[in-house]
């Protein structure tokens, strides 16, 4: 599973992680004992908070951070797509209220 940006191209993702990798690598040698129990609580709660991370088995750092990548692209997307329905249901309430179609008065009975 790799998470790349659809706006990113696979090169500079990869010049990207290589990136974060000497960081990463550079902080993971300058912490101590205590840090690094803290780091393994965050990656714990990673894995209980994205729900495409199987909580039965095993799961590596990397891919719990793949997967959490992943979920927010995802949620991204839906966020764009809901824009989207608001905007088009905007469209119509516009579109009805300019209109010349009126609804019968509400005579206040169920059924007629």
């Amino acid at each position: 599973m790799k998470a790349i940006s659809p706006v990113r191209s696979v090169r500079s993702c990869y010049e990207a992680v290589c990136c974060v990798s000497e960081q990463s690598l550079s902080i993971s040698r300058s912490r101590s004992p205590c840090e690094l129990s803290d780091m393994n609580d965050c990656y714990s709660k990673l894995k209980e908070l994205v729900p495409s991370i199987p909580q039965d088995k095993s799961v590596s750092q990397v891919e719990i951070l793949q997967h959490v990548i992943d979920y927010i692209f995802d949620l991204q997307i839906a966020l764009e797509n809901e824009a989207d329905t608001v905007k088009n249901s905007a469209d119509v309430l516009r579109a009805l209220q300019s209109s010349e179609i009126t609804f019968p008065k509400d005579d206040g009975t169920l059924c007629h």
